[in-house]
């Protein structure tokens, strides 16, 4: 086999399990009892958008995303629960994006992920705002995904890079840059 299908097979072996990945852990986490607050998650999933980031180009991430978002809505979702999802995973990913292009020496992956962490929160405020008519409401609980976006986008950014650290020691050959 060629090198170059060699590599765009494990690029594409790659991103087939971030997909698989996050979609299954953003499916079981809704079961997991994290605080009794509407819309606070863990965001378990968002462990794999910010590898796909790492590894893989900004593209490769936005695909990830969107098929991760669309198939968890599909299978056990509801159309708010979509405008909700991909308002906050553009956002975190577009952010994130951000802070690795113009800052990438003075962010580690757990700040990444707190930008990230942040800007999901501010999505999915900003579609409550519109769906609602009412940004008094939104506004008023957006401290409360701000404080659990700090608490939430470090774990996060913590799992990725232990998860980053194991996988950059196993030799991929070139299809991962």
């Amino acid at each position: 086999m060629p090198s170059q299908n060699k590599s765009k097979l494990i690029r594409l072996t790659t991103m087939a399990l971030l997909v698989s990945m996050s979609a299954v852990l953003s499916y079981y986490e809704r079961f997991i009892p994290v605080i009794n607050v509407p819309g606070v998650k863990l965001g378990l999933a968002n462990i794999f958008t910010l590898m796909a980031l790492m590894l893989l180009s900004w593209k490769e991430a936005l695909l990830i995303l969107l098929a991760r978002v669309f198939l968890v809505s599909f299978f056990a979702g509801s159309p708010i629960g979509l405008l909700y999802s991909l308002s906050g995973g553009l956002m975190s990913l577009f952010a994130m994006y951000l802070a690795l292009k113009f800052v990438p020496r003075y962010i580690s992956i757990i700040g990444v992920s707190l930008v990230g962490a942040f800007f999901h929160n501010t999505g999915q405020c900003m579609v409550l705002g519109l769906l609602l008519g009412s940004w008094q409401i939104a506004l008023g609980y957006y401290p409360i995904l701000v404080v659990a976006a700090l608490a939430t986008g470090s774990l996060i950014g913590y799992i990725t890079s232990h998860f980053l650290n194991h996988i950059q020691s196993v030799p991929l050959g070139p299809g991962l840059s």
